[in-house]
């Protein structure tokens, strides 16, 4: 693995654990749609974590959690992932063959797997974000240049 993704890897941690925290103290109740995405960004890294590892996913794409499970999950995730990580960061060039959603099978480099997973995660904040200022919340700022300027 490269350091860049070693460093996203962190980053994702880092602004869901941002996302997470922000909407635990703007609580009264959460917006719908901020959990709605924000258990869809931690469903797809239960998804591929588990894909990974070679064994059925507990959720759907699209299942919906209390603010909690988000947090469980996206921390089994970031934990979860670590093995991986190390590996890849050896040199060692890691396939994974895996089954989408629609049972079609395809192989990708955990490289490319993570790449996504962070770029999703990225995607769906921003959406989170535009979904707070709508329901009169102060999102946080989650961008990556802001996570390194914090000494990451």
């Amino acid at each position: 693995m490269s350091d860049p993704l070693y460093h996203l890897w962190l980053y994702n941690k880092w602004a869901n654990t941002t996302v997470i925290d922000s909407l635990k103290q703007n609580q009264d109740p959460v917006p719908a749609s901020c959990l709605r995405l924000l258990s869809h960004i931690t469903n797809a890294q239960i998804i591929w974590l588990n894909r990974i590892n070679g064994v059925p996913s507990p959720v759907g794409v699209w299942d919906e959690h209390i603010l909690e499970v988000c947090e469980k999950n996206h921390a089994l995730f970031s934990t979860g992932i670590a093995q991986s990580l190390d590996d890849e960061r050896k040199g060692t060039m890691i396939k994974i063959t895996y089954k989408n959603t629609q049972n079609v099978v395809f192989t990708d480099t955990l490289m490319d797997i993570l790449l996504h997973v962070f770029n999703h995660g990225t995607y769906h904040r921003a959406q989170i974000a535009q979904e707070m200022k709508r329901s009169g919340m102060n999102p946080p700022v989650t961008d990556y240049i802001v996570f390194k300027r914090l000494g990451h």
